[in-house]
């Protein structure tokens, strides 16, 4: 049956088509519909297995690994920085390798469109000595996922299928096979000298890995494409492009497509034998240059590790032809292009409760703290002048910890206030804040609580009392577990109730200056972008009093909601009725009271 279907539903599909029945994961654009989409299917064709989020990407690689020991195909899915958080667990499989197939799924975000880092994560696998596979379209990602299965199941060992942004984003008509029930049969056989071992026998696992690595590098020989003299060796996404740019300037006959579905591990032997056969030869490929390096002879070789192609960004269809261009490969066709449209920074909906507790942070705070924020929604937290440092997930508290260390052994006391959201606080800001609370640090951590992975996707988290099913689950709740470390400061309100927060602020913030000790506060309220939220959000009709307005700005600068529009003409501020959802919360941000209830 066909359907139309994007690279991250051609990935379900494919693991679920190869028989894999435990699926694992965390969110992380753009791998996020990887799970929904096995969800559904799962649901629609009562298909017995496990499809589910873990808390993060670590727990979820554990978890799926463990089920291929005992006999179940399974899968894990993340987004390339996941793969870090992952990296411990991860290599260790490379050792024990699995029973059951074991295949992990990471997206790569070259660019990056919505990432802290452009790393490859065919260079992790490439560490690992893991073999990765590399689809160029949709379609190729539904076969190389059920081929990963295959694949990993013959050698008992992962492997990796590595998608990107284009990849996982594109749509492209597949014809999907039938996916039948399978019976499904755990049983794990102790072996302890594997699944237990030593650092003996790990370097007896080392030498079996090797040579199953040498078995796969052998087989693993490139398609070729076109006959011309002009070599040009690629994988994934960029394989597309040239293939397009050849046939747009009529190079059939001038270049050769040498495209590796697996570009770790190559024979790379074979390689060189076609090498040698060409006059030019090019290696393009997104985003590190992992084929460049298993390359025997790169003296001649025209690549990025010999700079002659950029060393960063995303290797688009345009900045692929302008690489041929000044290679001399093709003449460039000019076009007329219109001027992009100037970059508008994004901001928090309007409405998000975020956007209420940052403003009340820096109404209490002021310029005297330095703000340590995170990953997620409230990054955006950075256009109130409430976030100076982003690293990765988890890293406020830790940033926040070390920072005021800092200034204590300068002899000096300054006021942190370290902001997480709850999904974060799940997945890796349990571990800092519990070195906070023991080693007494005096900062004002900030739990931002909107229920729900905003940012990815609105997933569920671990405070959710229902599963992806809808069944009943146990909820975690972020006060117990701040409570059951010690904290004597702990405070929960709705984000929505400002000068209440602020004034719990205030509170935190005299706290940690008297007693040298954190303080945390959940400001919580529940994500507006979800339906049942907006519904059910408070109705509260603002309007502009034009004899207050002073159409300073202040309102739109300081809480920056995107309802707020100035008029030129007026010199006034407006209310954009078309993203107004009428919560009330923009009354608190006007100095001059020109923001009123409308009765």
């Amino acid at each position: 049956m066909e359907f139309f279907l994007s690279g991250n539903e051609a990935i379900a599909f494919g693991l679920i088509q190869g028989g894999v029945r435990f699926i694992t994961g965390y969110p992380g654009t753009p791998s996020s519909e990887i799970i929904p989409t096995a969800i559904d299917i799962k649901s629609k064709l009562d298909l017995n297995g496990y499809f589910e989020w873990s808390v993060n990407e670590k727990v979820a690689l554990e978890e799926a690994l463990s089920a291929s020991f005992a006999g179940i195909d399974s899968a894990v899915t993340f987004k390339q920085v996941g793969l870090n958080a992952a990296m411990d667990p991860f290599m260790s499989a490379a050792l024990t390798g699995n029973v059951g197939g074991f295949v992990v799924v990471s997206a790569d975000d070259p660019g990056p469109h919505s990432s802290q880092t452009e790393q490859d994560s065919r260079f992790l696998a490439f560490f690992a000595k893991i073999p990765v596979l590399d689809p160029s379209t949709p379609k190729e990602a539904y076969q190389f996922a059920a081929d990963a299965v295959r694949l990993s199941r013959k050698y008992s060992m992962p492997v990796m299928l590595r998608s990107t942004t284009r990849i996982s984003h594109s749509r492209e008509d597949i014809d999907v096979e039938k996916i039948n029930s399978i019976a499904i049969d755990a049983d794990f056989e102790k072996d302890s000298d594997r699944f237990a071992a030593t650092p003996h026998f790990r370097y007896l696992l080392h030498k079996e890995l090797n040579e199953k690595i040498e078995q796969i590098r052998f087989n693993n020989k490139p398609r070729l494409f076109f006959e011309g003299n002009v070599l040009i060796i690629t994988s994934g996404i960029t394989y597309s492009y040239i293939y397009d740019i050849v046939k747009k300037y009529g190079l059939e006959n001038d270049v050769k497509i040498a495209k590796f579905d697996m570009p770790y591990p190559i024979d790379a032997d074979a390689l060189q034998r076609i090498i040698d056969m060409h006059k030019k030869t090019i290696v393009i490929e997104d985003s590190y240059p992992v084929l460049e390096m298993q390359i025997k002879n790169r003296e001649n070789v025209l690549s990025r590790m010999n700079n002659d192609m950029p060393n960063e960004g995303e290797y688009t269809y345009d900045v692929c032809e302008d690489v041929l261009d000044r290679l001399g490969v093709l003449k460039k066709k000019q076009y007329a292009y219109f001027n992009p449209p100037p970059f508008i920074r994004p901001s928090l909906c309007a409405g998000c409760g975020h956007r209420s507790a940052f403003f009340a942070i820096k109404k209490v705070f002021k310029d005297d703290a330095v703000y340590t924020g995170d990953i997620g929604c409230y990054t955006l937290g950075l256009n109130l002048n409430a976030v100076d440092t982003v690293h990765c997930m988890g890293a406020s508290i830790s940033f926040g910890f070390g920072l005021s260390k800092a200034y204590k052994l300068a002899g000096k006391f300054k006021y942190i206030v370290a902001t997480i959201g709850d999904s974060t606080f799940f997945h890796s800001g349990i571990p800092a804040l519990i070195d906070a609370v023991h080693n007494r640090v005096p900062i004002v951590v900030v739990i931002l609580d909107n229920s729900t992975v905003a940012m990815t996707g609105n997933q569920k988290t671990a405070a959710d009392n229902k599963d992806s099913y809808g069944e009943i689950a146990h909820s975690i709740r972020i006060k117990d577990i701040v409570k059951s470390l010690g904290v004597e400061f702990l405070k929960k309100e709705d984000a929505y109730n400002v000068k209440s927060s602020e004034n719990i602020l205030e509170r935190a913030k005299k706290y940690v200056e008297n007693n040298n000790l954190p303080a945390v506060l959940i400001l919580s309220h529940p994500c507006i972008y979800e339906k049942q939220n907006l519904e059910a959000n408070i109705k509260i009709k603002v309007d502009i009093n034009n004899d207050k307005c002073k159409g300073c700005k202040i309102c739109m600068d300081d809480f920056e909601c995107p309802a707020l529009i100035f008029n030129s003409d007026n010199k006034k501020v407006e209310i954009d009725r078309m993203q107004c959802i009428d919560c009330g919360e923009c009354i608190y941000s006007c100095p001059f009271g020109a923001i009123e209830e409308k009765e």
